[in-house]
């Protein structure tokens, strides 16, 4: 059983270690927790961490110390050092859902579980991104695991105790989110054996350890000075309701993150009502439902969110492979129209950003690339609906994860190029360094805490006009980064004199860098503006 899952395993590495480190860090969410661990590292601290010489107070430091320890022998945390760990817990986030199929179905359908889940686009999508969502979701899972060999027959005596440790290392990552193993086998244990069901949750040493491993880095945070891991914040996180928008935006994020597989998820669904009282497949389907209601529900959650529904979907799908019935044919044929419907729907979605010239210009070759992926395609929804009519179920499943496979290799090596062109923050942090040499910078508009990254020091937040004279009329003329939005406006309240060094394109602004005029500047009215340089 471990063998076959970690052969899985492996498959999912394949697919999500080779890009590590090939993209820039360009999102403020992203560099924020590199800026964390690089800050704790200089330093030579671990519970004190701060951006912008402001302590980080909003969630548990478990990521950031990952990158930090990982960084520690070159010294300096870097874009493979960041991303390392996501890429990790995705490896082991699809062992441990090959793990758990096989333990609530069978083996085979194990690894079906763990190649719906590897190929998911939002799942190898999140292996690819510098958030904790990955790290809870692997505990998650690990805790799902761990909970099921504890009330299998016969149980396994440490299982219990490895669930409350599992779980209490995903409330260490991200966490409130990091419970919902327990939301989950509390509703299992309810809707099967009612209030008496809880009984199997108990364990005093399951308990202590969670208790013990969530004051490790409890205490700490506190007595550094981090107080939003109170209960009442967590609590105050949910206060308010769903907003019909937000909840469709979720849905439809949810159906295009599950892509290719999003058609088929109907067929489990369709067996509700018969295979309720199943006690795999209700795990299984709480596994998958509870997440997307709790995110559903929460005004305060993103779609990052979403990242625990696909590996629960792929075990559905693992046992729909399992324990279908035999579907009428006019179900087929509806959900082969689905699959096909969704396939070229996808494929619009994917070209639309690629209409702009512009967008194309920034990836060599696009035509060939972009061509090679369209048929790629066209051959994978083409050969699911094919499996899907002639009721080849597990065909299917394994065809269209090898096929997908393909595509998601080929597809980020587009999408990492097209990044590091269009946003290259590495090549914005150099140009500001020319200007300021070693000096202080200011930002304004936005956080923008990728430049902070790379030009491996602190920016200076200039949130207003008076803040902006005041930093720009210091003595030692420090300059200020500005969004072309924000610089339409302050031009002409600012009341020093200033002039535009340098602009740069960053998708999608156009950033101006500012500073006090010298006093031999020929006189050019308030502003003296250089021409954008082409990107």
């Amino acid at each position: 059983m471990i063998w076959r899952a970690a052969l899985v395993g492996a498959f999912a590495a394949l697919l999500v270690l080779p890009p590590i480190g090939q993209r820039l860090i360009v999102t403020g969410d992203e560099a924020r927790f590199a800026l964390l661990a690089q800050d704790m590292l200089t330093r030579g601290t671990w519970f004190d961490a701060r951006v912008r010489d402001q302590r980080y107070q909003d969630e548990p430091l478990l990521y950031p110390w990952l990158i930090r320890t990982l960084s520690m022998p070159p010294g300096r945390v870097s874009e493979t050092t960041a991303q390392l760990p996501i890429a990790l817990a995705a490896v082991a986030a699809v062992f441990f859902t090959t793990l758990l199929g096989q333990q609530l179905v069978s083996t085979r359908a194990g690894v079906i579980a763990g190649l719906v889940t590897s190929t998911s686009c939002g799942f190898f999508a999140h292996s690819q991104l510098l958030l904790a969502d990955m790290l809870i979701v692997a505990f998650g899972l690990a805790a799902l695991a761990a909970f099921w060999a504890s009330v299998s027959d016969p149980p396994h005596p440490h299982a219990l105790l490895a669930f409350y440790v599992a779980m209490a290392l995903g409330v260490a990552a991200g966490g409130r989110m990091g419970l919902l193993p327990l939301l989950v086998v509390a509703v299992w244990l309810l809707t099967g054996k009612g209030v008496g069901g809880l009984g199997h949750l108990v364990s005093g040493g399951g308990v202590l350890a969670f208790l013990v491993v969530s004051a490790a880095w409890l205490v700490p945070s506190h007595l550094a000075g981090s107080r939003s891991f109170a209960w009442e914040d967590w609590l105050a996180w949910h206060r308010g309701g769903p907003q019909p928008l937000t909840t469709l935006n979720v849905v439809l994020e949810g159906a295009k993150g599950l892509t290719p597989w999003t058609a088929l998820l109907v067929l489990p669904l369709l067996a509700i009502r018969r295979q309720w009282g199943d006690a795999p497949y209700r795990f299984a389907l709480l596994a998958w439902l509870l997440p997307l209601v709790v995110v559903l529900l929460s005004p305060n959650h993103g779609v990052w969110s979403l990242l625990p529904t696909y590996p629960a979907a792929g075990l559905l799908l693992a046992w729909w492979s399992e324990h279908r019935d035999p579907e009428s044919s006019w179900t087929a044929t509806i959900v082969g129209g689905l699959v096909a419907v969704g396939g070229l729907v996808a494929l619009a979605v994917l070209a639309l950003p690629w209409l702009d010239p512009v967008e194309r210009d920034l990836v060599e070759h696009f035509w060939w690339k972009a061509g090679l992926i369209a048929a790629g395609g066209l051959v994978l929804t083409g050969y699911a609906c094919w499996a899907l009519l002639t009721r080849r179920p597990r065909t299917l499943v394994v065809g269209v994860a090898l096929a997908m496979a393909v595509l998601l290799a080929g597809g980020v090596r587009v999408y990492n190029q097209w990044v590091n062109r269009s946003q290259d923050y590495s090549a914005l942090a150099a140009l500001i360094e020319r200007y300021a040499q070693g000096g202080a910078v200011g930002i304004t508009g936005g956080r923008f805490f990728s430049i902070d990254f790379y030009l491996g020091r602190a920016l200076t937040p200039v949130q207003t006009v008076a803040a902006f004279d005041a930093w720009v009329g210091r003595p030692d003329q420090p300059m200020v980064v500005i969004i072309g939005r924000e610089w339409s406006l302050y031009r002409n309240q600012v009341r020093s004199e200033v002039e535009v060094l340098d602009t740069m394109r960053v998708r999608p602004h156009l950033m101006f860098l500012v500073r006090l005029a010298e006093p031999s500047s020929p006189p050019t009215g308030r502003v003296r503006p250089s021409p954008a340089r082409p990107r």
